[in-house]
């Protein structure tokens, strides 16, 4: 009797598994086979708004977006496959679009052989100087800052007026840092949340690398020879109109400029011999008028 019933039992739950199943494979059956299913996407990498050829690549230049597999190119940059961290500070060798996805070999990364190369505008060159830290602004100047490059000299000599003896100049103006020491890219350098917690001597850098002219580059070479180079930031100019020159930018700034005492202890210092002996021994006053 117990038997009879328990396979009366199995013999309706088959039955009732049976018509469950029919209902869902003609529920299937019913659904229309015309509609295209949703495509798969990947995410890649696509820039953010249009940047020209030469642009060293900010985390802010690019971001992941959705595309179907057959949009997607050969050299694209996959979600998955890569990070966007390791195209920060690329090199672009062209002009992209906004939204356009970027090609590996487009790019040009920081730890490539052709990089320092790429960095540089066409005709342009690049060269290096040593800095302590007063001259590099305390470390404090990154690749991509535009300075100002000063040249400052003293005549120490006995016979030269104190007015004089000590002389600063703008050599050149509004050129480019593209490297600190080895680094040539921002991204690379600690944040400014952290870098104060370092070593003072692994934050002051050794070389500046610029990017000149050929005039430039050779101006930049003499007057390493001449005295002691210091680098000027100039401010960020985005949406703004450039600096105008001042009307005496190529006039070169004295002691006396500075310190109008010198002028004063020029004037104190007693006279001896001729008037035509003492004009021979001392220079020109600078600033007197």
């Amino acid at each position: 009797m117990f038997v009879r019933n328990l396979l009366l039992a199995v013999g309706i739950l088959s039955l009732v598994a049976g018509v469950v199943l029919s209902v869902v494979w003609l529920n299937q059956s019913a659904t229309p086979t015309g509609q295209p299913q949703e495509a798969a996407k990947q995410a890649v990498l696509v820039t953010t708004h249009a940047v020209a050829a030469g642009t060293l690549l900010r985390p802010d230049d690019v971001m992941w977006k959705d595309l179907t597999a057959s949009a997607i190119r050969p050299g694209n940059l996959v979600r998955g496959q890569i990070s966007e961290a390791e195209f920060a500070g690329a090199i672009v060798r062209r002009d992209f679009a906004a939204g356009e996805p970027l090609i590996v070999s487009d790019l040009v990364r920081p730890n490539e052989r052709q990089f320092l190369a790429a960095a540089l505008k066409p005709g342009m060159r690049a060269v290096s100087i040593p800095v302590d830290a007063p001259q590099s602004a305390a470390g404090l100047i990154l690749p991509g800052d535009q300075v100002d490059v000063i040249l400052t000299q003293n005549f120490a000599d006995a016979g030269v007026d104190p007015a004089i003896r000590s002389v600063a100049e703008t050599v050149l103006r509004d050129v480019r840092v593209i490297a600190i020491d080895q680094t040539l890219n921002t991204a690379a350098r600690a944040p400014s949340a952290t870098r104060n917690l370092l070593p003072a001597d692994s934050r002051v850098p050794k070389t500046v690398t610029f990017e000149v002219t050929e005039k430039q580059a050779e101006r930049l070479i003499v007057a390493s020879q001449l005295g002691r180079l210091q680098l000027s930031v100039r401010p960020l100019e985005v949406g703004a109109a450039p600096l105008s020159k001042p009307k005496d930018a190529e006039a070169a700034t004295w002691a006396a400029d500075v310190s109008p005492a010198l002028n004063e202890l020029a004037r104190r210092r007693p006279q001896t011999g001729s008037s035509i002996e003492s004009a021979i021994r001392r220079p020109p006053q600078v600033g007197m008028p």
